[in-house]
């Protein structure tokens, strides 16, 4: 999918910012994908919220977490450089 790259970058950028509000909890990724939701319009397809996730973790910029009790239950963190990033 060719997304607009203003998009791209508002779209990241929400998943840090709500990533980095969190702390020190990990968010799960429905929660997560809701709150960047509230922050952006139009809301997001889950291709371009999928998209966003696969470019931050592959930069390191966010990382998973295993949750103890269910491990299908897949949370999500900002690292420190992605903080690092917000504050560019």
């Amino acid at each position: 999918m060719k997304l607009d790259p203003t998009r791209q970058q508002n779209i990241r950028r929400a998943i840090l910012e709500k990533l980095e509000y969190a702390e020190p909890f990990a968010l799960p990724e429905g929660p997560l994908q809701n709150e960047v939701n509230a922050s952006l319009r139009p809301p997001l397809a889950q291709a371009e919220f999928d998209d966003a996730l696969t470019f931050l973790q592959s930069q390191r910029f966010v990382a998973t977490l295993a949750d103890d009790l269910d491990p299908n239950l897949v949370k999500w963190l900002i690292t420190e450089s992605g903080k690092t990033l917000l504050r560019k």
